[in-house]
């Protein structure tokens, strides 16, 4: 992958792309591990068909859209064809030894959404923190929801040799097209409940239920400052930790099964902390999911990195 450009803190080392303004590497310097699926020697066509590290919008996640002409309804996944993850951001900023910035825009009704939205991602380290700052503008009222999609191993060679937790009590329902109903559903006592940390090896593969979940994070725990972890992702064969922070309300839990070759399933972990898929249909998280004219929304996404 051409454009990289390599960020360092004190404990970590990032390389990111104008390709998606993406995530491409993540290293934690003293332990020499890369914590992340490396994808700055990959074909671009399997980076875009996977969102690999991408700044996935202008909708993260599923978006029921009706069809004027049949009022048969499609489904977007992340964006679809206009998909920022596919785009080449244009460099605006860049500190070279802490931050980058990225923008982007979409004309009135590319992609099939309203406005002429703006878009700009920076990536700054500070010490063991990689902090991601996602921002949206537009000439219309138009549903908006960003996330990165970078797909973590903390140096493990599958999910089954991590554990997680996080700070959730439900998910959100889905229908046969795996669009969110706005039905909240509580994990306590399924195999969906992370709210203690426990091993990925019984929730994946092999009989097991995959991951693939919209988490409702607890309103407490995300705001605007993004200090409180909402989940921990942790190896226990090198000791690394992962802590999720975001002032996101939604966290879509995904263990990577669709992964093909060159690449391997269930050999990493998505953690987008997102707004809610399918917001715009339903009462919960219609408000959040729905940018008005004129406004600008800035989210937050902070990965802290530990070793014990």
């Amino acid at each position: 992958m051409t454009n990289l450009i390599h960020l360092e803190s004190r404990t970590l080392g990032a390389a990111v792309s104008c390709h998606g303004a993406s995530l491409t590497q993540l290293i934690s310097k003293k332990r020499h591990v890369e914590l992340l699926l490396d994808s700055s020697l990959l074909a671009a066509a399997l980076i875009d068909e996977f969102c690999i590290g991408g700044t996935v919008g202008p909708y993260a996640g599923r978006l029921r859209q009706a069809k004027s002409s049949a009022g048969e309804s499609t489904v977007l996944l992340h964006g679809g064809e206009s998909a920022l993850h596919r785009l080449d951001w244009r460099l605006e900023h860049t500190d070279h030894a802490t931050t980058v910035r990225y923008v982007t825009s979409l004309s009135h009704g590319e992609g099939g959404l309203p406005g002429a939205r703006n878009f700009g991602v920076s990536y700054t380290l500070v010490d063991d923190c990689l902090i991601i700052e996602l921002a949206a503008s537009t000439s219309h009222d138009t549903p908006i929801s960003l996330t990165n999609h970078a797909y973590f191993t903390l140096g493990a060679r599958s999910v089954s040799e991590l554990m997680l937790q996080i700070n959730a009590k439900s998910v959100l329902g889905t229908d046969d097209r795996q669009c969110a109903t706005g039905e909240s559903l509580a994990v306590a006592g399924t195999q969906l409940d992370f709210t203690q940390a426990r091993s990925l090896s019984s929730a994946h593969g092999h009989g097991c239920r995959d991951l693939d979940h919209s988490y409702v994070l607890e309103p407490s725990l995300s705001g605007r400052l993004a200090t409180e972890s909402v989940a921990v992702l942790s190896n226990p064969g090198n000791g690394i930790s992962l802590h999720v922070a975001t002032s996101q309300p939604c966290l879509q839990v995904y263990t990577a099964s669709q992964l093909r070759a060159p690449l391997n399933p269930y050999s990493a972990i998505c953690l987008e902390a997102q707004g809610f898929p399918n917001g715009p249909h339903h009462a919960l998280g219609r408000t959040e999911s729905i940018l008005s004219a004129g406004h600008t929304v800035t989210q937050r996404i902070v990965y802290q990195i530990t070793d014990s």
